[in-house]
């Protein structure tokens, strides 16, 4: 079995040869944090649901079908456990648009809030980048996110974000990682929570992080990507704290 050292980055993910997690049919609702943990929350949306638009000419029908089903895995989590889907636009929890223009990037998404008192004024994009990928060739995918601080708040609210998905290195290429896996692990990123853990804490990092859907790490068996696409025990725990 050949593994591929590849890594999808939170401002993005790992790709390392590891084991796929075991499928989570349990909701768990309470929060629950552990004390290597705490750090690892990037903020929360102040409102809900969280609006998510892809441009039309970026992905194909059977690539739409995959992006939708990874945005359900967080909704049927989040209407189980707090009676609420966090993604949805409408009837639809996916908008494709066609902006035109220039795209958001981890450099300007940041300039400008979609979030106002009376709800959100634009929608979170997700990108495929076909050529001027410049993240390295590692980084299967970014995540970029805006948090504000809050005075007073446990968390910081997030205003902005992006997801930008690399279709210069992979999937045009003759690594093929597993899309839905892939986008359900960033919009992880994109509701709030970083890793299970992080650099020299993923060494030894304990069974319960390393299944988790946010270990910083995904694999490859030759050159097709495992599928680790259920929400965990530890991200459900977690993303209970959020919301």
């Amino acid at each position: 079995m050949k593994s591929v050292r590849t890594y999808l980055c939170f401002v993005g993910l790992l790709v390392l040869g590891l084991a796929c997690a075991p499928k989570v049919t349990d909701v768990y609702k309470e929060c629950v944090v552990n004390t290597d943990q705490t750090t690892l929350f990037k903020g929360h949306w102040p409102q809900h649901p969280i609006p998510l638009a892809v441009e039309a000419v970026d992905f194909s029908a059977s690539e739409l079908v995959e992006v939708q089903a990874a945005i359900e895995k967080w909704n049927d989590f989040f209407d189980s456990s707090k009676g609420f889907k966090l993604y949805l636009t409408g009837s639809s929890p996916l908008a494709t648009i066609n902006s035109g223009g220039a795209r958001v990037t981890r450099g300007t998404v940041c300039s400008q809030t979609i979030v106002t008192p009376s709800g959100f004024s634009n929608s979170i994009k997700i990108y495929k980048t076909r050529s001027g990928w410049t993240y390295g060739s590692q980084v299967m995918a970014l995540t970029s996110l805006c948090p504000v601080t809050v005075s007073g708040a446990q968390f910081r609210n997030l205003v902005a974000a992006v997801m930008e998905i690399n279709y210069q290195d992979y999937f045009s290429t003759s690594l093929h990682p597993d899309l839905q896996s892939l986008v359900v692990h960033e919009l992880g990123h994109i509701l709030g929570l970083d890793h299970s853990c992080n650099g020299a804490g993923c060494t030894d990092a304990p069974d319960e992080y390393r299944s988790a859907l946010m270990y910083p790490a995904l694999g490859f068996d030759g050159t097709i990507g495992r599928v680790k696409r259920d929400v965990g025990m530890n991200d459900q725990q977690r993303a209970n704290c959020l919301y």
